[in-house]
């Protein structure tokens, strides 16, 4: 049996004038991947700036418990017989002693602290340009 309605299919009346088409997307739209919303995404980004933000202060935490161990364990060698042995080898022969480890680190300590700190400040918006202003000037 033949298709009566063929004729009629295949016609330009039937369909109107043919054009081509644009993008694809056109036809069928493309599938879409799943992402991140807005709120999420938003969310996201303000856990990881929260992170990173934390890692500076538990350093600083850190460092500053260290430095008052160091000086527990300071008072601790000053009051010990080990102290009059080790600080007569320093005056004697120069030799370094527990004491000078202890100094070095304490100062390391703070020179680590004092530089998170400058970081901080130097992050800080409008910090970079009233740098360059006074420098301009």
């Amino acid at each position: 049996m033949a298709n009566v309605y063929a004729p009629l299919y295949n016609s330009l009346q039937a369909r109107g004038r043919m054009s081509p088409l644009g993008a694809p997307g056109a036809i069928r739209p493309e599938k879409k991947k799943k992402g991140l919303g807005d709120k999420m995404a938003g969310a996201l980004g303000a856990m990881i700036d929260q992170a990173s933000q934390g890692d500076d202060e538990k350093r600083i935490s850190q460092l500053a418990l260290r430095n008052e161990e160091l000086k527990t364990e300071e008072l601790d060698w000053r009051g010990s017989n080990l102290w009059n042995e080790e600080n007569y080898k320093w005056e004697a022969f120069g030799e370094p002693h527990s004491g000078h480890k202890r100094d070095i680190e304490f100062k390391n300590n703070l020179a680590e602290i004092k530089q998170i700190k400058i970081a901080k400040q130097m992050d800080e918006p409008g910090i970079m340009e009233s740098l360059f202003n006074i420098y301009a000037k």
